[in-house]
């Protein structure tokens, strides 16, 4: 792709009106590409707004109006994708790229709805991916970073750029979490539940509340699917407000320091000049295969630990709960054994994060095991297996560490938002599961199992504190008996968990651990826009 340097460049393998049409898609500053992207902001606005229209119960008549515009918007779309493959120099290439999906997802939902054994609950299930239109918004945000990248380089300020992405982002991630948890909620209209999601705007309060992580509370989702996307809401507003204050600081620092990124020079003297941030002087080292099954053997021995304390799972086949944690303690046990054997310093590996986390990968499992009077507390700790979720950060950190012994320091911005998201699946899980434990045996508790403690672990690290996760038990008046209400039914108190020690200091620590995660998801995100605009720091590629 030719690069915009102030003139309109073209494609030299192009001639013609394919030419503009590469311009068009490919070449940002020419007046072609403007107004492409200004047709295609207006059609994604004009999709977004029947979406929500659609959703407020319309009359026949806006609802024909809808259905002429979605196929109106349906002729463009597929226009706009089968130019794409006519100019794409690889069609194969653009039409398995991120992009070429997101262009077809754009149409997909509306043609496959024509399929003749197409019913109507999967007509109504397309429908709603209609959605995922917005992501062709992030598409016009990435040409907006390119050039905000390509300012920032030079020392120019870039805060409207940068500002107009982060509201691009912002508005996608709140039109897409409003619409699937409105279609996700809007049938759960049981009386104990009924759902307050009854249109997309409505759903938009929700997400507003939520990606900011107030937690009003007067809106919450009550099906798995709608609490699915609400964690994924909830992360997004913090990744959110991670890249604003990222932004914020790049302004500053392009202000204050600006530069152009170091260059390296190459040996072909016709070659342009890389970027130190785009160069890695080796290839990344690949995981060892004794990790990877390590790895996958500790997950799925923590969703077995999960899905035990599920009565309905836990009842219909306890012997496999039982027999399968033999296998993993002695799958974890043989580990152990191997990397104490194999280990430099016996002392140094025992005492370090790595052998201290193998160590609890069996230990609680052998200390269950004990049945001794006296010792019977020691079974409690089985709750404690949970804590071999943490090997996956363990094999994170030793992947990333051989990186930077192999000299691969670049380019680390996958490999810690992956470390990141280990950190975070290990901080549901490991409070959910403790706060599941210490709350249980609570009149009322509304900690069930393990998946509802995760549930209230995710509300309560992302600060969000939706305030649904109460124990109810009923009013006991003076003579002894329950307060009964005009039902004649007993009047029931909501104490806000958790209300035990236990769980009060496990949520202590979650709450902390939220404002920790945030920290790194914060420093990474900076980290890979310094890295872009200024190439690393204490990194310098030889000349």
């Amino acid at each position: 792709m030719a690069r915009s340097s102030g003139t309109v460049a073209s494609n030299p393998n192009l001639n013609g009106f394919r030419d503009l049409v590469w311009q068009a898609f490919h070449q940002p500053g020419s007046a072609a590409f403007g107004f492409t992207s200004r047709v295609t902001f207006l059609m994604i606005s004009l999709s977004i707004g029947a979406l929500i229209a659609e959703s407020m119960q319309p009359d026949e008549a806006t609802l024909l109006t809808i259905n002429v515009i979605e196929t109106f918007l349906v002729v463009v779309f597929s226009a706009e994708y089968l130019l794409h493959l006519w100019v794409a120099e690889n069609r194969i290439k653009y039409a398995t790229s991120f992009w070429g999906i997101v262009d077809l997802l754009a149409i997909l939902p509306a043609l496959l709805a024509f399929l003749p054994n197409a019913g109507l609950r999967v007509v109504r299930t397309l429908r709603v991916l209609r959605v995922l239109r917005m992501l062709k918004l992030m598409k016009l945000a990435a040409d907006q970073a390119r050039a905000s990248a390509n300012l920032a380089s030079r020392g120019k300020p870039s805060i409207s750029n940068d500002a107009l992405i982060y509201f691009m982002a912002l508005f996608t991630v709140l039109t897409i979490s409003a619409t699937l948890a409105y279609h996700a909620e809007v049938d759960e209209t049981a009386e104990a539940t009924a759902t307050t999601f009854n249109s997309i705007p409505q759903a938009m309060w929700w997400s507003i509340v939520t990606i900011t992580t107030t937690g009003y509370g007067d809106m919450v989702p009550s099906s798995l699917t709608g609490r699915l996307i609400a964690v994924g809401t909830m992360f997004s507003g913090l990744a959110l407000f991670g890249i604003l204050t990222s932004v914020i600081g790049r302004a500053v620092l392009t202000t204050v320091f600006g530069r152009e990124p170091e260059v390296i020079q190459v040996d072909d003297a016709d070659a342009e000049p890389i970027s130190v941030s785009t160069v890695s002087r080796v290839e990344a080292p690949p995981v060892p295969l004794r990790d990877v099954a390590i790895a996958i053997a500790a997950v799925i021995s923590v969703i077995m630990l999960v899905l035990e304390t599920v009565p309905e799972i836990f009842e219909s086949a306890p012997n496999f709960f039982s027999y399968g944690e033999y296998v993993f303690v002695a799958i974890f046990t043989i580990e152990y054994l191997y990397n104490i054997i194999t280990a430099p310093s016996k002392r140094a590996y025992l005492l370090s994060f790595g052998g201290i986390v193998d160590l609890l990968s069996i230990l609680p499992s052998y200390m269950g095991l004990i049945d001794v009077t006296g010792l019977r507390a020691f079974r409690a700790l089985r709750v404690l297996r949970v804590l071999r979720v943490l090997k996956l950060i363990k094999i994170a950190l030793a992947h990333r560490a051989s990186r930077v012994e192999t000299g691969v320091k670049k380019n680390s911005f996958v490999v810690d938002l992956q470390i990141y998201a280990i950190a975070v699946t290990c901080a549901i899980t490991i409070s959910g599961t403790l706060g599941y434990y210490a709350e249980k045996d609570v009149p009322g508790s509304a900690f069930s199992s393990i998946p509802a403690g995760m549930w209230w672990g995710v509300v309560t690290m992302t600060t969000t504190g939706y305030g649904d996760m109460v124990a109810k038990a009923p009013i006991i008046g003076d003579d002894g008996n329950p307060v009964l209400n005009d039902d004649g039914e007993p009047t029931m108190t909501a104490d806000v968990q958790p209300v035990t020690v236990g769980g009060r200091i496990t949520a202590g620590l979650t709450m902390f651990a939220g404002l920790a995660l945030f920290g790194v998801l914060s420093a990474v995100i900076g980290s890979a826009l310094l890295n872009s605009l200024f190439g690393g720091e204490g990194e310098r590629s030889p000349a």
